[in-house]
């Protein structure tokens, strides 16, 4: 899943801060990788049923005016699919479009 947000101003550090802090919220186990000063990788964990793990990859990249947000899953069921959609992503298009991270 990818979303584009551009002219936005947008603040990355805070909105890299917000994933991680709503990651957490709902129990994953957070690491957090920069690989430019405007390129994150937050990497959740999550024990699923049966203990198989649950992972979330979550890049955000660009500059404060073209933002990328890319997000891929392994082993994450229609519940958690849903969550993603739904709540981490509507989230953070909402903040954006309000102005919450310029």
């Amino acid at each position: 899943m990818e979303r584009e947000f551009i002219d936005r101003n947008i603040n990355i550090q805070n909105l890299v801060q917000d994933i991680q802090n709503s990651l957490k919220d709902e129990d994953w186990e957070i690491t957090l990788n920069q690989n430019q000063p405007t390129d994150f990788m937050i990497k959740g964990i999550k024990r699923g049923h049966f203990h198989k793990e649950e992972i979330i990859l979550v890049r955000v990249r660009g500059d404060p005016n073209n933002v990328l947000v890319t997000i891929d899953e392994e082993n994450i069921g229609a519940f958690g699919r849903a969550w993603i959609n739904s709540k981490l992503l509507g989230e953070i298009e909402r903040k954006i479009n309000d102005g919450f991270y310029s």
